[in-house]
């Protein structure tokens, strides 16, 4: 399985985009949000987080700012 390793930003705009903070705020207490969307993506049996681009999303949020 390919890798999804994140940056930071990129990670925490990907969990915002598919959790509630109450969903995913205990664990960004204890790990790094990379950390948290990696375990996302490598428990989620529907394959909907593996194909969500969060670098593609930021890059167009920035031109349009």
């Amino acid at each position: 399985m390919p890798t999804t390793a994140l940056t930071e930003r990129a990670a925490r705009a990907a969990l915002a985009a598919h959790f509630s903070p109450r969903q995913v705020a205990a664990q960004l207490a204890r790990h790094r949000a990379e950390d948290v969307w990696q375990y996302g993506v490598d428990h989620d049996t529907s394959g909907r987080l593996a194909r969500y681009k969060p670098r593609e999303e930021l890059a167009n949020a920035q031109l349009t700012c």
